[in-house]
């Protein structure tokens, strides 16, 4: 004779000490696999992790280097034309900023998933948020890709 406590209810697990029941994991369930949506959470949070250090490293340097080893009394236009005039410079800037305004988007993208509950609000606001935000990433790329500085330090002369 069985007890209620000793079946397994179908999709359930086995009932748990306490009251409830053990649920499976998505490994143990035969068949089972991760959703697409599952997997871009699990890329969004590793690159939040990612770009997070990364970041912490690029902004102290960047930071480090402008403010003591420049000093902002020393900094001028020419300074800056002549380190931006480097293509590796301005590969160090353009993924600052790429990585700083993709960790903030993703950001926001928790935020707004956590706090925005109807979801034809949550898409809208989506739609607005990463519009803005993959425009100025696009503008400030293209600022930083395509500025003449032979102009620009000819105009300073």
């Amino acid at each position: 004779m069985s007890t209620v406590a000793d079946e397994v209810v179908e999709g359930r697990g086995a009932p748990r000490r306490g009251g409830g029941y053990e649920r499976p994991t998505a490994y143990e369930r035969p068949g089972a696999q991760m959703q697409k949506k599952g997997r871009f959470e699990l890329y969004s949070w590793v690159f939040m992790r990612v770009s997070g250090l990364l970041l912490i490293f690029m902004t102290l340097y960047h930071l480090t280097w402008w403010n003591l080893l420049v000093g902002v009394e020393h900094l001028s236009a020419d300074l800056v034309l002549e380190r931006w005039s480097n293509p590796l410079w301005r590969l160090y800037n353009v993924l600052l900023a790429t990585f700083a305004l993709l960790h903030g988007l993703n950001g926001a993208r928790y935020s707004i998933e956590d706090y925005i509950r109807k979801p034809g609000a949550r898409k809208a606001v989506k739609a607005i948020v990463y519009g803005i935000v993959l425009l100025a990433l696009a503008w400030g790329i293209f600022a930083l890709l395509t500025y003449d500085f032979s102009a620009a330090v000819a105009r300073a002369r």
